[in-house]
C-alpha cells in the first residue's frame, strides 16, 4: 500500500474511522451487524460483510473492529482506536 507522503498507517487508520463514522447509516448499520449478523457468521470478513449489506469496505472494516469481542478493550482507551500494529488495512481486504 502506497500512502501520500506525511500520511503514516495510524493517521490513515485515524482518517478512516473518522470518515466511515461520519456516515449517516454507520449507527443503523453497526447495531444491524451486532444483533443480526455476528450471531449467525461470527467468522465473516469484512470484504464478505461489505458486499452481503452493499456498503463499503472501509465501513465494514470499522464496523467489525468495534464490535468483535477482541476489539471492545480496544474501544476502552477512547475514539480513534488503531487497529494493531501487526494489521494494516490491507488485511481486510482479503477473504
Amino acid at each position: 500500500m502506497s500512502s501520500h507522503a506525511g500520511y503514516d498507517a495510524a493517521a490513515l487508520w485515524e482518517i478512516l474511522t473518522e470518515t466511515v463514522r461520519s456516515l449517516t447509516m454507520y449507527n443503523n448499520h453497526k447495531r444491524y451487524v451486532e444483533r443480526s449478523i455476528l450471531p449467525e457468521k461470527p467468522q465473516i470478513s469484512a470484504k464478505e460483510m461489505a458486499l452481503l449489506m452493499g456498503i463499503p469496505l472501509g465501513e465494514a472494516i470499522i464496523i467489525l473492529e468495534e464490535v468483535r469481542p477482541t476489539s471492545k478493550d480496544r474501544l476502552v482507551s477512547g475514539p480513534g482506536a488503531k487497529p494493531p500494529a501487526t494489521k494494516s488495512l490491507l488485511d481486510y481486504s482479503n477473504g
